[in-house]
């Protein structure tokens, strides 16, 4: 039964029942036919131009975010949507990315390696990125420096890019502002397959006052390049986070390796002070 028919069908089922509760001699109005309202779709156009182009476009330098992009209709202009996909794929990247072997030793660091064999492993597997294996462990205990005041760490963590473009001025600077405050350093580290924790395991092998470790950050869209600090003072095994402080987005496009080691410089200040980091810090500033 095509549509015109199912509607004629409908009519004469609907007038029959209308004649049969119609008084006797009362006209019978016929049913209007009603013509379906054309269905307007609103245009895919762009917005128009903005009024004041010199102040939309200085929003938008002052941050690396997605900001007054434009639309047409309900959706991302193409320029917008083709960005998107650009900046996961260099999440993506980040997150795949690899510190090459021998990298470590060329920045004068001692290289070290978590219990994790492989990449995939340590993507998947957290835990085995926050222990030494067996050989860096004896390593470490053979040439790391014991009994300093920090130890700083370097660690590719989930961008090994990050580590690579803003690790080595980051630990110049830090070395330089440390220094320049009065403590004592050891050799920087490096750790391969680190996650945060292995910072924990180092301390109390290299009997540290305190560690400083920097891994690659997990990436957004387009801060591949990232790296988060995170400090703790008196180091121990499965050491709380709440014990721990934290400078993210150390990059260029962010907080700057050098303005973010002279704030971690005072912030270890603070923590040796207080005599502990994170809450104890926060409670003792009170």
């Amino acid at each position: 039964m095509t549509p015109d028919e199912l509607t004629q069908l409908v009519r004469k089922i609907v007038l029959e029942v209308v004649k049969e509760h119609t008084p006797p001699g009362r006209e019978i109005d016929p049913l209007p036919r009603h013509e379906p309202p054309l269905v307007q779709r609103s245009a895919r156009r762009p917005l128009p131009p903005p009024r004041h182009p010199a102040e939309v476009q200085g929003l938008k330098d002052t941050t690396p975010s997605r900001i007054l992009q434009g639309r047409t209709g309900t959706r991302y202009l193409t320029s917008s949507y083709l960005g998107l996909r650009a900046d996961h794929a260099i999440a993506l990247d980040a997150v795949d990315s690899e510190i090459s072997d021998g990298w470590a030793e060329q920045q004068g660091w001692l290289s070290l390696h978590t219990r994790a064999p492989d990449h995939g492993h340590f993507l998947l597997h957290p835990d085995d990125g926050r222990r030494l294996d067996d050989a860096s462990r004896a390593k470490c205990e053979k040439e790391a420096d014991r009994g300093v005041d920090i130890q700083l760490i370097a660690g590719d963590g989930l961008s090994a890019i990050a580590l690579e473009e803003n690790g080595p001025p980051l630990i110049k600077a830090l070395q330089t502002s440390l220094a320049g405050a009065g403590f004592k350093l050891g050799k920087p580290l490096f750790v391969k397959f680190a996650r945060i924790g292995v910072q924990d395991e180092i301390g109390v092998i290299t009997g540290a006052k305190a560690t400083i470790i920097m891994v690659g950050e997990r990436p957004g869209l387009g801060t591949g390049d990232s790296l988060s600090i995170y400090t703790a003072f008196g180091p121990k095994l499965g050491q709380d986070n709440a014990e721990k402080d934290c400078i993210s987005n150390v990059r260029q496009l962010g907080f700057v390796p050098e303005r973010a080691a002279l704030k971690c410089t005072e912030l270890m200040k603070s923590t040796f002070a207080a005599g502990g980091g994170g809450v104890k810090l926060v409670g003792a500033s009170r």
